[in-house]
This record gives C-alpha cells, structure tokens and sequence, in this order.
C-alpha cells in the first residue's frame, strides 16, 4: 500500500496531529519538528510509544531536508503562511492549523504560492468535521426551515496565559509579576484581534449554508482584562453573505467562563442550535407547525463509530484521514486555498471594521473565477438516515 510520507512543523497544537497521523496506516510520519525541547521529549515518547521510526528535530529546514511528500504546519499563527509557502516551495504538500494566515496580503502571497507550485493546500479547519454539521446541512438542503436568512456562530475560550517562558511554559501576566519573572514574552495570540480567530465559527457556517460572506460591519468590547492588555475582550461581526444571508459571529478570549462554541441558524419556517454545554440538537422545523415546542435530535461532535478520544470528538482524526486521501487519490482538498481564505479573510477584514468603528467593509473573492458552490460535501456525505427526535425537555428546578 503506497503511504503519504508527512513531516509535522511544531509540536505544541501539532502533537495532536502526529498522535492522529501516526494512527494512519497508509501514512508514514518521517519527522516531526520543534525549538522547545520539553516539546520534542513528549513526542519522542509518544512515537516509541507507537513503535514508529519518526525522527524528531529541532528546526524546519532539517525537516525538510527528510523530503516528506506533505507538510503539517502547526507553527506560531502568525508564521503559518511563511511556513507553508517554505513547504510548498520545497515541493510539498501542506496541511495547515487555523488561523491558517494574519494579514490581508498574506492570503494573497498564499493563493499566488498555490498557483506557483501547483502543490495541494488545505486548512485544517477542523469544526467543519464535527457530525452535527451533516444534519444541519440535510435539513437545509432538504428546505426543513424555509430560507435562511441569519446565522449565528459563538466562540467563548478564556486564554488568559499570553505570556510564554523560554522553554514553552505558559503563564498570566498577573502571574508572572507576582513570581518577579522578567524572561516572559506575549505570545502570538496576545496581540491577536479576537475576531481573526473566527474560522471555527465561520468556516462550518459557510459550509452548511453553501455560501461566501461579501462584507462585514464589527466593534469591538473594551480592553478590561488584565492578563490580555493587549487586544480587545471580545469582539461582534455582522457578515453579509453573497446569498444574503446575515451571519454574526462572536468571539471572546478574554471572558473567564467555560470553553463553548454555540450555532444558531434561522430559517423562515424553523431553525437549528446546537450549544457544546448541552450537547444535543435543538430543531424546529416545517413539519412541526403543530408543536409549540422545540424537538431534540440526539447528534453530537461525532458520528457512531468516531474514535472521540482522537481530539474534539474524532473532528482531528477525520482531518487527518481525510488530508492523507486527499494526496494520495490526488482529489481536490475539502478546504482547498480558495475557500480557506473564504474563512480567513473575513475575520482580517472584521478587525479592519471595528478599528474604522464599524464602518463596513467588503470582502473581495480572491478566485479567479467566482465562488459558485462548496464541494466540501462532496468528500463528506449527507447522512442518509437521523436519529428519532423526541420533544425538548427543560433542565429541572
């Protein structure tokens, strides 16, 4: 059996992704790299662990120089596009972390990197993979509510350790100042806009509505808390889609509460949620004009049969597998350049937005052609049946 030949660039994020490819049989893990050696020591573990002949370096280039076919890169966000356009150059292909590029023009130096080598490129956007996803996509293609006119996607993860040690440990500013620490330095997400961290509300999004946002009005909440000084505690974007459709999408980093995502869709004759603390689908749909009430479908993160220990509900390992085939049968990435910086952009351009105190902003297709539909369904199939829905039940007193 022929087997993809991948390096992983960066072991904090991308440890999950060597834990994941490693799993692959038709994937041969050759190296993995990282600066920190606290960071190379666990993975070596993990790699005897598994039995595997996986070189573990501390720098890129040696990386590169094991000439692997594909490239995870898992690296600081703001380095992601330098380090994937160094991949394809060296003629590899690359499967990149979210936030998958910083700036405006990064994306186009991206794209134009794709162009130039004709090398594969895919955004590890890995929310798009979660299962409730498919049914929400179902039901909209089956018109169980009607057109869709909003759409609401939230992402509440405090991250308040924006300070980083010389060997990888992170800490709070409030904690470094009470330890007399002066060898500190902010991380890549301590200055990051909030928003720009919005692929994995916006990306599956626009998948379940097979749309493209064309522009953005966004403000931004004040500057409150400690330990993040450097960006804002949270901001709200309001997308316009090509279709229409209006999508908010709000992101806090700063707020200190449990970690969720909630998606919210509204159509003219019902809508969907799903919240991560309830873990389970509330629907309203067409068919259900004679119920007053909300209906639960019983789907989640992943679908029967998901090794959910694999990181976010199976959603990392369905990456993974699904980047290996992808090179492998040489088939178009689910998330190819085009459609990663339809997720990226976005949230670069939202920032840009509120700094203008909301002023809109359009967002241009950087295609050659015009965006005309997903084909992220065409690798991912519609399930064909769903679990019996049961009337919603309330949490007690």
């Amino acid at each position: 059996m022929e087997k993809l030949r991948v390096g992983i660039l960066g072991l904090g994020r991308g440890f999950t992704h060597l834990r994941n490819f490693l799993l692959l049989d038709n994937v041969d893990v050759i190296g993995a790299c990282d600066r920190l050696p606290l960071r190379r020591e666990r993975a070596q573990h993990r790699i005897d662990e598994a039995g595997a002949g996986t070189r573990v370096l501390p720098e890129f280039d040696e990386l590169l120089d094991l000439r692997p076919a594909a490239v995870v890169v898992a690296s600081n966000g703001k380095l992601q596009v330098e380090h994937a356009i160094q991949a394809m150059e060296a003629g590899c292909h690359v499967l990149s972390e979210v936030p998958g590029a910083y700036a405006e023009e990064e994306c186009v130096r991206l794209r134009a990197a794709v162009e130039r080598t004709g090398k594969t490129y895919m955004l590890g956007e890995n929310t798009c993979y979660w299962d409730f996803f498919r049914y929400f996509r179902k039901w909209i293609a089956e018109d169980r509510f009607g057109p869709i006119s909003i759409a609401e996607g939230e992402y509440i993860h405090y991250l308040p350790a924006t300070l980083s040690l010389p060997d990888g440990t992170r800490l709070t500013p409030t904690a470094a100042g009470a330890q007399g620490r002066t060898d500190a330095a902010p991380t890549w997400r301590a200055d990051q806009p909030p928003i720009q961290y919005l692929t994995h509300d916006l990306g599956p999004l626009l998948e379940v509505l097979d749309d493209r946002c064309v522009s953005v009005s966004c403000r931004s909440a004040p500057w409150r808390s400690p330990d993040a000084p450097l960006r804002s505690d949270g901001q709200i974007a309001l997308f316009q889609t090509a279709k229409g459709t209006l999508i908010k999408i709000m992101v806090t980093l700063n707020t200190r509460r449990p970690a969720e995502h909630r998606y919210r869709i509204f159509g003219v004759a019902g809508g969907v949620e799903w919240f991560s603390y309830e873990k389970v689908c509330r629907r309203f749909s067409r068919d259900a004009e004679e119920r007053s009430g909300w209906e639960t479908v019983p789907i989640g993160l992943g679908a029967r049969g998901d090794d959910i220990s694999a990181g976010h509900g199976g959603a990392d390992l369905k990456l993974a597998r699904h980047f290996a085939h992808t090179i492998l049968d040489g088939r178009p990435a689910p998330i190819d350049v085009y459609r990663a910086i339809d997720y990226i952009l976005p949230g670069i351009l939202a920032n840009r937005s509120a700094e203008l105190g909301g002023t809109p902003v359009s967002i241009p297709d950087l295609r050659r052609q015009p965006f005309e539909h997903s084909t992220f369904w065409s690798t991912v199939p519609l399930p064909d049946t769903e679990p019996p829905a049961a009337p919603y039940q309330p949490p007690g007193p």
